[in-house]
Formats: structure tokens, sequence, C-alpha cells
């Protein structure tokens, strides 16, 4: 053998000893899962994944604060530091309170940006989408140091009031950075939106929906009509989605009591668990409970 083909064999030999590790595909291990607080939905997802970025989706009244209050409440009880970044300004602690959340280990952060003294009036019609667009801002740079920081056993970002037009001006790039900063961690790093907008960043995603709620009328005629059929003696009647709790016609349209609502969740995506097909399931939240 010549050298030069002695020479090639031994740097071939040496490339495929350092670079084998690199170009061997290895399997992500599966990460711990934490309880969310609702036996319905750990049994549906196994939990919510730490060290991953987690999504929970629905529109107006689907139950994503209600969700996002029982997860809060299980980790607290874990005796885990947490933070909230309120992106709407909408977080009611006496209801979280009444949820189970144990506010001392929580980090409330309010994202109120300042307001100008004076607005053009050329400018009066993008003032709603600017106001989200500062409120964004404020939420990826305080959600950013936050999981610098580290020590917390969850970070919750709620942007459930903020326009989809305007979460979908994200860059992809942020929650890039925000999955990898948060892998190497403990940290359970949770999106309360309308729709999802991490992509493929998110290993955990889940779509809510209200499939019905249970209401009393506190006008006793519209109780007594044909048109309701009450579940019990009490008064009390499950609507549907598709139909409206009193008719809209009526003068004290207004004039009903929540009991409580059914809810339907979907996964849409998850890294540990891939069903062949959608997979479902119904849960309950009672009046006492924030269901927004």
């Amino acid at each position: 053998m010549s050298s030069t083909a002695t020479t090639r064999a031994y740097i071939e030999s040496s490339l495929g000893e350092r670079l084998s590790s690199t170009l061997l595909m290895r399997e992500r291990s599966a990460p711990p899962m934490v309880t969310c607080g609702i036996a319905e939905l750990d049994a549906l997802t196994g939990g919510l994944p730490r060290g991953a970025l987690s999504e929970i989706v629905g529109p107006v009244s689907s139950g994503r604060t209600g969700v996002m209050m029982s997860a809060l409440a299980a980790a607290t009880r874990r005796q885990e530091a947490c933070a909230l970044v309120d992106a709407g300004d909408t977080f009611d602690p006496g209801s979280a309170q009444l949820a189970g959340v144990d506010l001392q280990r929580l980090l409330w952060i309010r994202c109120n940006e300042c307001q100008p003294l004076a607005t053009p009036d050329f400018a009066r019609n993008a003032r709603p989408l600017r106001k989200a667009l500062r409120r964004l801002e404020q939420v990826l740079k305080v959600t950013d140091l936050l999981l610098q920081s580290g020590g917390f056993g969850m970070v919750v970002l709620d942007m459930g009031d903020i326009p989809t037009e305007s979460t979908r001006r994200v860059p992809l790039t942020s929650w890039f950075r925000f999955r990898r900063a948060v892998e190497p961690t403990s940290t359970v790093l949770l999106l309360i939106e309308q729709e999802a907008c991490a992509k493929t960043c998110a290993s955990l995603v889940l779509q809510l929906e209200r499939h019905s709620i249970s209401v009393q009328s506190t006008v006793t005629n519209l109780q007594n009509t044909a048109t309701e059929k009450c579940s019990d003696k009490a008064g009390w009647k499950v609507v549907t989605s598709s139909k409206v709790a009193v008719p809209a016609n009526h003068p004290t349209s207004h004039a009903a009591l929540l009991r409580g609502m059914q809810l339907q969740a979907e996964v849409v995506r998850s890294w540990t668990r891939k069903p062949a097909q959608s997979v479902r399931c119904g849960f309950t939240f009672s009046a006492r409970h924030v269901i927004r």
C-alpha cells in the first residue's frame, strides 16, 4: 500500500471516530411531565412537559383561563415559584385564589405600556394595533428575562386578549429562542392564545372549545316557557354552544345565572404522544372558576 493510500485511510478513520456521534440520529428522550390540575386533560395529554413550550388555544369562553388557573394552582401546590406575564392586564387575583393558586408563590407581571400624551388625528385608526404590538414587545422582553434568570417551575404568557392579527406578527425566531432557553431547565413554558402561533416550536398544542353551558334564568316567566327544557327541578338547563342561553328579544335577556360549562379539548400537536387521528376529551368547569 502506498503512502498516499495509508494517509487517506488514517484520515478517514480519524474523522469517522470524531464525527460518528454527530452523524448518528439521536432519539429525543421524553420530557418529564407534570399535572395541569385537570384529570381529563392529564389523561388526554399525559400532562404538561417540562423544559418545553406548550400552547393552550381557543376562542373567548372556551376555558383557557380556567386551565391556566388549574395549572398554576397545581404548580404552587408543588411548592414551585411561578411567573405570569399578563399581556392583557386581565388577571384577577381573587379568582385565582379561589381556584387554589398560592399568590405568595406567583410573580404577576402586568404589561401595560405607557400611553403618549397626545396622538395625531391621522394615527388614531392605527392605535389599537400599535397598542397590541407594544404589549407584545413587552411580553417578549419580559419572558426572555424570566427564562434567562431561571428558578421558575412554570412561566405563563397570557395573550388570550391580544388580537390574532398581532400575535401572528411575532417572529418565529422569538419562539425558537424561548424553546432553546427552556430546554435545559425544568420550567414549564405555557402560552395562552386564541390560535396557535409558535408553530413547530411547541411540544404540545391543546385546542379548547365550549360544548355547552348550564344556566338558570332569574325570570319566572322565562323558566315556564315550553321552549326550555330544564335538566333538574331547580330550574337548571344545559344549552349547547349552537343555542343561546336566554332569548335575545327578552327584556331581561341578561338575567341568567351561570352554574358551569362543559368543554372539549383536542390535542393538535404532541411530541410525546402522536395519535393516528384527532383525540378529544370533555371536562367541566363550575361557575366559581374563571372560564374566560
